[in-house]
Order: structure tokens, then sequence, then C-alpha cells
């Protein structure tokens, strides 16, 4: 209660208009120290009661529409940890010239012990028409210290399930290269500021290399790599595989995955496939995938993949995260649900 007192007050203190969503004016968030030290306040007392908490490092929202309150009651009904939730820039903000929207103050100011300040969601309109006013913006909230953490930027996104049964995925078909330029200044920021970004890039064998290349011009960035072992399109990606990823995380010490996919039965309406290869046929963890975390256990990431079209399905998405955990050895389960995104976003393990 204290530290959510000190840091309304200091919002309170702001000049009028300061933090208000626009080009990236607004000033410095908070205290990242006192952030830090109410995140594992938090943490420390779900554990406490024999709960264990995760931190949902892959949400986003659409600001205008999202319930603060209702997200932060389901938090603490759910004893999920912490969770950073994007703001994501519509087409409607986009035109009136909105490139940076300061959702995360808001969240910070009402809740600081459980919202992480993060970048931006990188992705249509900001992403693919104004990508330099984009990134100048996510950089400037860098500098103000804004935010801990970039994004998720679509490099290669195929429509949603839920936007193919829509109708409404045209827009989400996106193909912005990942060693172009915007690529590059993605990958050089995360590398100059150490923080991490999370890349929405499907899993195709032609899509490979240019990734492992920007991992090994910069191996200093921390990617997060989303949706492990998700694969729309299986005869695109015959190289995909345990193997293949267990080859990558040796190659590159700052790569890291999230766990933010369908469960066993959920198909991809446009190729008709099960598409979270990473069940097995049962409904369980397909045991090369579960030997692959266990052998890794410091490089993969809870992730909820929240976005603002279900956010009221927060329940049946932390039912679906936890039976995942559950399959995993009891020590790997607290190294992917908290330990590992406290040791990307601030250089130490959780004590």
């Amino acid at each position: 209660m204290m530290l959510r007192r000190r840091l309304i007050k200091t919002m309170l203190s702001l000049p009028f208009g300061a933090g208000l969503s626009g080009q990236g004016h607004a000033q410095a968030i908070a205290d990242f120290g006192v952030l830090k030290a109410g995140y594992a306040q938090r943490l420390k007392k779900i554990l406490a009661t024999g709960e264990l908490p995760y931190v949902d490092m892959e949400s986003s929202c659409n600001p205008t529409r999202l319930d603060i309150d209702f997200v932060a009651k389901n938090m603490d009904q759910l004893n999920i940890g912490l969770m950073a939730l994007s703001a994501d820039i519509g087409q409607a903000e986009f035109k009136k010239g909105m490139r940076f929207n300061a959702l995360s103050e808001k969240l910070v100011a009402a809740y600081p012990d459980r919202f992480i300040p993060v970048g931006n969601g990188g992705q249509p309109p900001a992403l693919t028409d104004a990508p330099t006013e984009f990134m100048d913006a996510q950089e400037a909230a860098i500098d103000k210290r804004q935010i801990m953490c970039l994004g998720e930027y679509e490099f290669r996104h195929y429509p949603s399930p839920r936007q193919v049964k829509r109708g409404t995925g045209d827009d989400r078909d996106v193909n912005v290269p990942i060693d172009g330029p915007t690529g590059h200044r993605v990958f050089a920021l995360s590398e100059k500021n150490g923080i991490a970004f999370q890349i929405h890039y499907e899993i195709e064998d032609g899509l490979l290399e240019p990734l492992e290349k920007m991992l090994a011009q910069y191996p200093k960035a921390k990617v997060v790599w989303c949706h492990l072992a998700q694969i729309r399109y299986i005869e695109r990606a015959s190289r995909y595989s345990p193997t293949y990823v267990d080859g990558l995380i040796k190659r590159f010490p700052n790569l890291h995955f999230d766990t933010a996919f369908g469960d066993s039965a959920s198909i991809y309406p446009l190729s008709h496939q099960r598409h979270a290869r990473i069940w097995a046929s049962d409904g369980s963890l397909a045991s090369e995938w579960r030997d692959l975390i266990a052998a890794h256990p410091g490089r993969f990431l809870s992730a909820l993949d929240l976005g603002g079209d279900r956010m009221d399905r927060m329940a049946s998405y932390d039912q679906k995260h936890r039976y995942f955990l559950k399959l995993l050895p009891a020590d790997v389960q607290h190294r992917v649900a908290y330990r590992n995104a406290w040791s990307l976003l601030f250089d130490e393990e959780f004590a």
C-alpha cells in the first residue's frame, strides 16, 4: 500500500498532460528500484501461500477498452504474479498521430506491484506504415526510463485463428523482413540498452537463416521468440525441431522462448492443422520438447498471449498455462514461471 501511494503521489505531481498518449514525451514512469522491490514482495507473498506465481511476459490490449481493475482482480484470484501488458496502437489512434501509448504509466500508477512497464506492440499500422516514427518513440521511452522492456514485434505474422473466423485478418498478414532496417534497429536498440524484446516470427524454413544472422550480428540483444513450437504449416517447417532449437540455445546465449501456445486441440483454420506442436497425441507434453525445456530450464518464459479481444478469458488461459507448467519437473516449473523473467528483466537471480 505504501508503494502504491508513493507512486500515485509521483504521478499526481507531474504537469498536466505528462504521461498521456502521444509522441513519447511523457515523464519517467517511476523508480525501477521501487518497482522491483514491489514485484519481489508480491511474488514472495504468493509463494508463501504455497501457490506458484508466474510472470506473463507477453500480453497486449486495446488501451481504450481496458478495464485495469478487472485485470488486477483476476491476477489476484489466479495468483498471477506480474504481467507485461503492452498497448497496441490502433488505426484510429495512429491516424491521429499517436506513435507511443503510455498505458504503462496508468497501470503502474494504479497497481505498481504487478504491472511491468513495457513498450507498445510492434504491429500494423505503426510498424508497417511509420516504422521510423514508431521506433523513435519507443527509443525515447527507453531513454526516459518509461519502460523496462520492449513489446512484441510482428516480423512475420499470419492472421490469428480468431481473425480468420471473423474475416478480419487481412491486416495481420504481416511480413517485415527481420534483417531489414526495422529489424536492425530493434536488435541494436536491445543490445545498446540491455533490454528484452519479443518477436512474433512464424516458423518456416525460409525465415530461419535471416533470424540466425541477426542473432549472430547482435549477440547481446535479448530476444524472446514467442510461441515455442507453434507451426501453422508443417510442410513449410521441415528444419524446426527440438534438436534445432537446442542448437540455437547453445549458439545464442541471449535467445529465449516464451510458452504461449494453443492447447493440444487447437486448430489453425487456414491450414486445418494442429499448430501447437509441443503436445503429444494424448494431450501431454511431447517427451522431446519436455526434455529440451528440462535441459535448458533458464531459457523459457511463462506467457499467456492475452489480447484485446480476449481479456475476459484470463481464467481459461491461466488454467491452460498452469496445466503446461505442471507437466514440467518441479524445479523447472519455478524457473519457467517467474525466475527466468526476473533474470531477463534485472540481470540477477530472484532471491
